[in-house]
């Protein structure tokens, strides 16, 4: 059923032609059929074998926008300048009268004629802006008809945003991305200098002139802090070192 109804609303085709000579100068093109939408598409213009070697001009006469009836030159032939010319997809909504204005012919237009049932909705429209018909139902209007959809869903987005985020403890993996600083203080804690490296960096204190602790307990401190030295015969051999290292000073 709803493959019938689109099928319905689906643009028809059909083959448009007519040939406009001296005794039918004119060819009109109304719309009969209130329910239908209808568009006309011009592709080629040209001139029969026995047209007269004269200059041969159409006119077209539509409705503009604001619903007022224009003429305009559509194409000018001559047999031995220009017998054809392509129309490109010249589209005009009916009614439409095309009109031999100059020269006997005949002269052959051809094109498409495209015909849709009209939406309740575009009814609507029509005559809520303007008295045209437009055919928006016969080149683009299923194009139309998905941009509400696109604009609601754009706005449904724009509202809800993006998925929020977990908070708290379930916000991230209970794994923590170490800390580069505290992964080196922490490998400093864990492995401490060998003492002949202490003994090399007291040596170099001394020789610099930077001051050491001068009582073994202060020493102690200083060795506790600044090496991790935890082991009390080790702080007494390197205590022991410190004061050759006075004595050699003096």
């Amino acid at each position: 059923m709803e493959d019938d109804i689109s099928d319905m609303n689906r643009p028809q085709m059909y083959l448009f032609g007519c040939t406009l000579k001296s005794d039918k100068r004119e060819y009109k093109v109304d719309v009969d059929d209130d329910e239908t939408e209808q568009q006309l598409s011009l592709k080629a213009a040209c001139l029969g074998a026995e047209a007269e070697d004269k200059f041969h001009m159409v006119e077209v006469e539509a409705l503009t926008y604001d619903g007022k009836a224009t003429k305009v030159p559509l194409v000018v032939l001559k047999p031995s300048v220009l017998p054809s010319m392509g129309l490109g997809g010249f589209e005009i909504t009916p009614p439409v009268t095309l009109r031999l204005l100059s020269g006997s012919g005949p002269v052959h237009i051809s094109g498409q004629h495209f015909v849709s049932v009209k939406d309740s909705d575009n009814e609507e429209e029509e005559h809520n802006t303007s008295p045209v018909k437009r055919p928006a139902g016969l080149m683009f209007g299923k194009k139309v008809s998905q941009g509400p959809e696109i604009s609601k869903k754009a706005n449904k987005m724009k509202q809800n945003g993006p998925a929020p985020k977990a908070s708290g403890s379930r916000a991230k993996p209970q794994t923590k991305t170490p800390v580069p600083g505290k992964d080196k203080a922490q490998a400093g804690q864990s492995k401490s200098p060998s003492l002949a490296e202490i003994k090399s960096k007291l040596l170099t204190a001394a020789k610099e002139g930077r001051p050491l602790p001068k009582t073994e307990q202060k020493f102690e401190n200083f060795v506790k802090s600044s090496f991790k030295i935890a082991d009390k015969q080790v702080v007494t051999d390197l205590w022991g070192f410190v004061k050759t290292l006075k004595v050699e000073k003096k």
